[in-house]
């Protein structure tokens, strides 16, 4: 799948190379303020790199002494190299450059839109940085979308192709992950087409305005690495996997889990399940001495699973992985890290970043989820986007005092008690994809209703609460 979704982001862009100059010709004024705001930032005679450099425009505007400019269209790097021969162009992806060299300046404009794995391309970004070396970074605000796709279908855009969804808050969450820390960071291009006076005052006041600024098209950061954090905690983890007639897909999930820390314990929750599923996993027990079985008659739901297999392990670090794989399993490491390095104290998974497999959330799900997302944030004053992932990871510590019984799922109340004790929350993107087996156990409409009563509680949790707690 992986490699699919990257030959489909190069072919695309195979496919637009020779009218690519035309299209930011077309819509100079957007390209013009990038390749200005850049160019302020970078003095010349530095040593650049530039990720996803198209034909070359921006590396040159910063005119630079050493010019790298990579890209994965094998075309797009030809034309950029019969246009600006003075500078080096290599045809590759970030993740296995072949490289031996650190830059002054590292410029990815509207790159992380398009990468399969965002977190795999500031892994290898970081060999190439000093410790003074300074990331651009610009992205195309995920909340302009409709307008993108309307423009593209009457020809007044460049078409974008396979893209990836994400907020500013979003992306710094990750860079913190990695390494990294955000210097700076903005928005730009409120308005994005030449209007005197209008245009002007959108993109030179209104971008500064609270509220109004985060309907602008484009999201900025100026990022530096850190010293990498080598700290390692020496936990282990248990993953927890609650399931419900998945007979199907027990055994590949099982086998696909990456042992991570001092020791990976893996607990199956057999929730009533009427098909051969505890079965299939007494056999895989033959083979997997750390892998353990849950097994009860009734089917008591999602959460109580959960709380079952919370309960029940033994390790420092807690993680939960749906029996669908509709998660990948291999991505399960970037839960572990952050909580084994004391990063953070919880990790929740989004599947609101990268493009979903086909079908793999209905519209009507994705927009409830949207909808959850927006009103926990409000509830809880981090930003979420991605309530209903099944992939999560916290302290075991912590669990012991988190109050169940809010939603049947055990998502709300996992981030509610979080948020109630403070806990710094922090979201990895993982790739979803359609269910191996089976149908989904998740209905929109009745579910919703029970959701929306889970947040309300929250509410009363949270807030009400508090404000009721605040002296006057």
């Amino acid at each position: 799948m992986a490699i699919t979704e990257r030959q489909a982001v190069e072919k695309h862009f195979d496919d637009i190379a020779s009218r690519y100059d035309y299209w930011k010709r077309r819509n100079s004024y957007y390209y013009d303020t990038i390749k200005d705001f850049v160019s302020r930032i970078i003095p010349p005679a530095s040593s650049v790199l530039e990720v996803g450099c198209g034909t070359g425009e921006i590396l040159d505007t910063v005119r630079p002494a050493r010019g790298v400019g990579i890209d994965i269209s094998e075309k797009m790097v030809a034309l950029a190299a019969q246009k600006y021969p003075q500078y080096t162009f290599i045809h590759s992806p970030i993740e296995s450059l072949r490289l031996d060299e650190q830059f002054d300046y590292i410029i990815m404009v509207d790159v992380v839109d398009h990468v399969y794995d965002i977190m795999e391309v500031f892994a290898s970004l970081y060999r190439f940085c000093k410790p003074t070396t300074q990331i651009i970074l610009t992205t195309v605000n995920p909340w302009w979308d409709p307008i993108l796709m309307l423009m593209e279908k009457i020809g007044a855009k460049m078409p974008e192709g396979p893209h990836n969804f994400i907020e500013k808050g979003n992306l710094t969450k990750i860079l913190e992950l990695m390494d990294f820390s955000v210097s700076y960071s903005g928005y730009m291009l409120l308005f994005p087409k030449k209007i005197p006076f209008l245009s002007f005052l959108a993109n030179s006041i209104g971008t500064r305005i609270w509220g109004i600024k985060k309907f602008s098209a484009v999201q900025y950061m100026l990022i530096q690495p850190r010293v990498k954090n080598d700290i390692d905690l020496g936990m282990g983890c248990s993953v927890i996997i609650p399931c419900h007639n998945e007979a199907d897909n027990i055994e590949e999930a099982v086998r696909r889990i990456p042992r991570m820390g001092k020791k990976t314990e893996i607990v199956v929750v057999n929730d009533g399940s009427t098909d051969n599923t505890a079965q299939k996993v007494r056999d895989l027990q033959k083979e997997i001495p750390e892998l353990r079985l849950i097994d009860y008659n009734s089917n008591r739901g999602k959460g109580h699973a959960v709380r079952r297999g919370f309960e029940e392990a033994t390790q420092e670090i807690l993680m939960i992985l749906d029996a669908d794989i509709s998660t990948l399993p291999e991505e399960l490491p970037r839960f572990f890290h952050p909580l084994n390095k004391g990063v953070c104290q919880f990790v929740n998974g989004t599947r609101m970043v990268y493009p979903m497999e086909n079908q793999a959330m209905r519209m009507l799900n994705l927009l409830g989820n949207k909808i959850f997302g927006f009103m926990i944030s409000f509830i809880t004053q981090q930003s979420l986007t991605d309530t209903l992932c099944g992939t999560k990871a916290l302290y075991k510590s912590d669990f012991k005092r988190i109050r169940w019984g809010l939603d049947k799922w055990g998502d709300f109340d996992l981030l509610f008690g979080a948020a109630k004790m403070g806990s710094k929350i922090m979201e990895v993107p993982v790739h979803y994809m359609s269910r191996k087996s089976g149908e989904s156990k998740m209905k929109a409409f009745k579910h919703g209703l029970h959701l929306l009563r889970a947040c309300y509680l929250g509410f009363k949790e949270l807030v009400f609460v508090r404000s009721r707690e605040v002296p006057g």
